[in-house]
């Protein structure tokens, strides 16, 4: 409903700010600024202490980004909610050890800041004491500069004993189904640890109305779905695995031969073309390069003049999975395919999203599509649009 606003980028990874996140800074202004007596003081530290959590949040989501880069996963982005942040990849290592140091990186992050203020706290507590850390009875009542470092080093151990309880979709269950993937299968180890998950957030709910606090049942609502969502893409990855790519590759009369003029290639309209020579694939011509070519004058020139050489081909057993995978990491929207060498068909990133919208209706949208795939398919269903 709405759309989270770009705050800017931290080593190429993009920091989105979600617009619900001002009812933070109203609660803050509620809890230590409008309508009490403590003065301006109070609400200074208070806004700071929120600034501080979410620095915490970014910096676990920031460890999850930089292993996924170890492993050669490319990062979209990251978005800071109301209630946390999330890392959007484009896809989480199958491999039960990636996908384990993927899920550590984050708790890892907030228990490393808890050990850095550890010093400074124990040095207040035994100067200090107790009692002008921890101000009375209501922890968040009134915060001082000591307290606020203890808060923040209690804040980030809270998040890592969170984030590492065994359950979907908090980093604790993407590491027990790492666990459980060797002995299990992948798909029955996510199952096991999206039904704790769903099973959590139940009981959080219901302790939460028992207890009469709201957050709760929210907290819990937002887990129990966000476990269904990962659930059910699981299961269309797992299909994605299965289906081999030769089933949904189109025939585009053999592709065209390197020899041929741009005119040539020009037959039916602009597309992405596989070059093929005697049946094997040398190259790929690509939309662009066509409409480049009429702006720059065809006479005499041939497709050998604008073809790609360093093309990705798949064989016809792959799967869409991997094949899509591969797409992505290249930045390719259309990929040949061939039977032991001889060109088959290609396969193009809109029948990849045909297939998964026909496999899961409206899953797609928002989950891991790289914006020049986004722009490659609007591109494709824009000119088709214009030929009817």
């Amino acid at each position: 409903m709405f759309q989270a606003i770009r705050a800017g980028s931290i080593r190429g990874i993009g920091v989105n700010i979600h617009p619900t996140f001002a009812l933070v800074f109203i609660w803050a202004g509620l809890q230590w600024g409008f309508g009490t007596s403590r003065g301006a003081w109070p609400l200074v530290l208070g806004l700071l202490l929120v600034l501080l959590v979410f620095v915490s949040v970014l910096i676990h989501e920031l460890g999850h980004c930089a292993m996924a880069q170890q492993f050669g996963v490319r990062v979209l982005d990251i978005t800071l909610w109301p209630f946390g942040g999330v890392a959007r990849i484009e896809q989480m290592p199958a491999l039960p050890r990636s996908e384990l140091l993927i899920a550590l990186a984050g708790p890892a992050m907030n228990l490393a800041i808890a050990v850095a203020l550890l010093p400074p706290v124990a040095l207040m507590w035994v100067f200090l004491g107790s009692e002008r850390i921890f101000t009375g009875p209501d922890i968040l009542g009134s915060i001082t500069p000591a307290s606020l470092i203890a808060y923040i080093a209690l804040t980030n151990l809270t998040i890592m004993v969170f984030n590492l309880l065994p359950a979907f979709p908090v980093d604790g269950g993407r590491v027990l189904r790492a666990a459980l993937t060797p002995g299990l299968g992948r798909d029955r180890a996510t199952s096991v640890a999206v039904a704790i998950g769903m099973a959590m957030a139940v009981f959080l709910a219901v302790i939460g109305i028992w207890q009469r606090q709201p957050i709760l049942p929210i907290l819990g609502v937002f887990v129990f779905f966000a476990a269904r969502a990962e659930a059910r893409m699981e299961r269309v990855q797992s299909a994605m695995r299965r289906l081999k790519v030769g089933q949904f590759a189109l025939w585009d009369m053999g592709g065209v031969s390197p020899h041929e003029p741009l005119t040539f290639a020009l037959r039916g309209g602009p597309r992405d073309l596989v070059v093929t020579d005697h049946g094997r694939v040398i190259g790929m011509l690509w939309r662009y390069q066509l409409l480049d070519g009429l702006q720059g004058g065809m006479a005499g020139r041939t497709v050998a003049d604008l073809m790609d050489r360093s093309v990705y081909v798949a064989d016809i057993d792959d799967s869409v999975f991997d094949v899509q995978q591969e797409m992505m990491r290249t930045n390719r929207w259309a990929v040949p395919v061939t039977e032991r060498g001889q060109y088959r068909g290609i396969f193009t990133a809109d029948r990849f999203v045909h297939l998964h919208r026909q496999l899961a209706p409206g899953l797609l949208e928002g989950h891991g599509l790289s914006p020049e795939w986004r722009e490659a398919i609007g591109d494709i269903f824009s000119l088709r649009r214009r030929r009817r």
